[in-house]
C-alpha cells in the first residue's frame, strides 16, 4: 500500500501493475480534539500497523469531520440536479486535467515547504478546483482560499506525524501573494484553538521520555493574520503572536482583540469572558437582538456563567438593554414574556436580572460593560454559536465547547471614569 500511495504501482506475484485510483480513509475518533492534542495524536484510532510515519506521510490531506456540520433535512436540494451517473462521468473526465499549478500565477510557496508537503497540498488544491471551478477560471481571492485550505489539510498530516516520529522536522506552511503583500503562514484551527498544546511531541517514537519536556513548544516565525486565516491576536501587546505559541486568554487580563475562527470548537462564554468579569458587581449587556428563543437561551447561559463565578454571599446584578421586536404585536408580547420569565427566575439568585427596551433608531452596537471599567465589544453579541440539534443526548446542548462557532471578533477595552 505504501508503494502504491507513493508511485501508483503494486505487485501481484512477479508482475508490476499501475493504477490511478485515489484512496480515502474514513473513521471516527474516540477522544476530544483537546485530549488528543495533549496526550496523543489524531491517528490513534487507526490499527497499530497503520501508525507508521512513512505510510502516513503519503496522505495528502486530513479533513477533520468534527468541523463539518451534520447533514440535516433542510440542506437537501429541492430543485433540479445532475443524476449520479452523469456527475461521476464529469469527475472521471476531469481526472485527465491537471490543475495543480493554477495557483502559481498568483502565489509563491515558501522555500521551507518540503516536496512531500507541496505535492500533497497541490493534489488537494487541484481536486478542489475541479469541483468548484471545473473550467479552471477563478479569481486570485478564490484560488487563495482553496490553496489556504489545501495547505491546512496537509499541515495537519505533518503536525500529527511529528508527534509520533521525531525524525520528521517541523516546517512552516507559508505562501506569498505575487501581487504584493505579506507572507501568510497557514495554521490549523486546532492550533489556534489550543495554542498551549500546539507543537507538543509527547509520543515521538525515537525520543527518551525522560528527556522530553511535555510543556516545551517549538518556536516558529511570527504568524501573519489575514481574512482567510484568522487567529487570536493581542492588540495592546506589540510582540507578534507566534504561530505555535499564541497567548492564552486567562493569564493576561489586559486590553486585547480576539478573533474566533468560523467552524471551530472549544470556545465558551467562560473561556472568553470569565476572568474579565471577576470582581464586577454590575454587568450591563447591550444587544439589540435578544428576542428569538436561541438568543434568550444564550442570555440564560451567560447568566448561569456569571452565577457560577460569583463568590458565595456576593451578588452581581445583570442588566440587559435590548430592542423590542416591533415586527408584530404578538412577537413583542412573546419577547417581553420570555424576558420577564428570565427576570423572575433569577430574582432570588446571586445574579438578579433586569431588562429594558431602547427606543433609539440607531441602536446597533453590541457590548458587555462592567462597573470595574471594562467594555467588551462583540460584533455578534452573545450569538457566537452555530445552529445545533437540541437533544438531551447531544453534548452541544449542554457544553458550549462542543458547538461550532460563527466567525466573529471580540475586543476587551479598559475605560476611564468618563467612559472613554
Amino acid at each position: 500500500m505504501k508503494n502504491y500511495m507513493a508511485n501508483r504501482t503494486f505487485s501481484r506475484g512477479i508482475e508490476q501493475l499501475k493504477a490511478e485510483a485515489s484512496m480515502v480513509f474514513m473513521g471516527n475518533t474516540q477522544k476530544s480534539v483537546a485530549y488528543m492534542l495533549k496526550h496523543s495524536h489524531f491517528y490513534e484510532p487507526l490499527p497499530d500497523k497503520y501508525i507508521d510515519s512513512a505510510f502516513l506521510d503519503r496522505i495528502h490531506a486530513f479533513n477533520p469531520g468534527w468541523e463539518v456540520q451534520p447533514v440535516r433535512h433542510e440542506l437537501f436540494c429541492t430543485g433540479y440536479g445532475f443524476v449520479v451517473d452523469y456527475i461521476a462521468e464529469v469527475l472521471k473526465h476531469l481526472r485527465t486535467e491537471d490543475f495543480t499549478g493554477l495557483y502559481k500565477p498568483h502565489f509563491e510557496i515558501s522555500s521551507e515547504v518540503s516536496t512531500h508537503d507541496q505535492t500533497g497540498f497541490e493534489k488537494t488544491f487541484s481536486g478542489l478546483m475541479k469541483i468548484l471551478h471545473p473550467n479552471g477560471q477563478a479569481s486570485a481571492a478564490e484560488i487563495g482560499e482553496l490553496l489556504d485550505f489545501a495547505m491546512e489539510c496537509r499541515r495537519r498530516v505533518r503536525e500529527q506525524i511529528l508527534r509520533i516520529d521525531d525524525t520528521f522536522k517541523a516546517n512552516d506552511f507559508a505562501y506569498r501573494p505575487l501581487a504584493g503583500g505579506q507572507s501568510v503562514t497557514v495554521l490549523t484551527p486546532e492550533e489556534r484553538q489550543y495554542p498551549q498544546f500546539a507543537g507538543l511531541r509527547p509520543l515521538a517514537a525515537n525520543s527518551d521520555p525522560e528527556d522530553t519536556d511535555p510543556t516545551q513548544v517549538d518556536a516558529a516565525p511570527a504568524q501573519v493574520s489575514d481574512e482567510k486565516s484568522p487567529a487570536p491576536v493581542v492588540t495592546a501587546d506589540p510582540t507578534p503572536v507566534s504561530a505555535h505559541r499564541s497567548p492564552d486568554l486567562k493569564p493576561l487580563l489586559q486590553e486585547r482583540h480576539v478573533v474566533l475562527p468560523e467552524n471551530t470548537k472549544g470556545w465558551s462564554y467562560r473561556r472568553l469572558f470569565g476572568d474579565y468579569l471577576v470582581g464586577a458587581s454590575q454587568i450591563t449587556i447591550v444587544d439589540p437582538y435578544i428576542r428569538a428563543i436561541h438568543q434568550i437561551r444564550n442570555l440564560v447561559e451567560f447568566l448561569r456563567m456569571v452565577n457560577e463565578l460569583t463568590p458565595a454571599g456576593d451578588e452581581v446584578a445583570v442588566h440587559l438593554i435590548t430592542a423590542s421586536d416591533s415586527e408584530s404585536k404578538e412577537k413583542l408580547e412573546k419577547q417581553t414574556e420570555n424576558l420577564s420569565q428570565v427576570q423572575d427566575s433569577y430574582a432570588e439568585t446571586a445574579t438578579p436580572f433586569s431588562f429594558e427596551y431602547s427606543a433609539s433608531p440607531n441602536f446597533h452596537a453590541r457590548s458587555i460593560r462592567t462597573d470595574t471599567g471594562l467594555k467588551i465589544t462583540l460584533d455578534r453579541g452573545l450569538d457566537i454559536f452555530q445552529w445545533f440539534e437540541h437533544s438531551i443526548f447531544n453534548a452541544a446542548s449542554n457544553l458550549q465547547e462542543a458547538r461550532l462557532t460563527k466567525g466573529c471578533e471580540v475586543s476587551f477595552i479598559r475605560q476611564t471614569n468618563d467612559g472613554n
